[in-house]
């Protein structure tokens, strides 16, 4: 019986000893390796969106680079910023005629495999702010909340450029797994 509780006490401190004891945010760039077999590892790149004109209600977009790093899918589902009344997923496609369409991802999910890479770009996948609150101005960043099926919810900033970051040069953000 003692044994039993010896190793139940071991058990919980190993159990403690793993936990972080804090939040983490989009300020943890730890690149993470990669977890074969265990839950998804997400780990997002170059978060980024263009200035916009400074009219009212415009629409802005925010591209990055996902990368699951884990054993198991998982699924952006939804995101939020106080930037804009509405988010949505969108992807742009081009039809048989040539002509480019954007439109809400099938399902309104974007899913993310394990041990694959899933890039939001122009002409591509990306995130849709519609109705922003006031422009998006270069050289400023703001929150961006996204919602994933397995790992939470998760913020982090995205900074507004005209241009794409250098991914080489960008730290990397883990995404806390579930």
């Amino acid at each position: 019986m003692m044994r039993r509780k010896q190793i139940a006490i071991l058990t919980v401190l190993v159990a403690l000893a793993g936990c972080s004891g804090g939040e983490t945010g989009a300020t943890d760039t730890t690149p993470s390796a990669p977890a074969s077999g265990t839950g998804p590892q997400l780990v997002i790149e170059g978060p980024w969106s263009l200035p916009t004109p400074p009219i009212e209600d415009g629409t802005g977009i925010v591209y990055m680079v996902f990368r699951n790093e884990g054993g198991a899918a998982d699924r952006l589902v939804a995101a939020k910023t106080p930037m804009a009344a509405a988010v949505e997923l969108h992807i742009d496609e081009i039809d048989a005629n040539g002509v480019m369409h954007m439109h809400m991802v099938d399902g309104g999910v974007i899913d993310f495999p394990p041990g694959e890479t899933v890039v939001l770009e122009p002409a591509g996948l990306h995130i849709m702010l519609i109705e922003l609150t006031e422009p998006l101005a270069a050289g400023t960043t703001y929150p961006l909340t996204l919602k994933f099926e397995q790992s939470g919810e998760f913020t982090l900033d995205v900074p507004v450029t005209d241009e794409a970051p250098e991914l080489e040069s960008a730290d990397p953000i883990v995404v806390p797994a579930p």
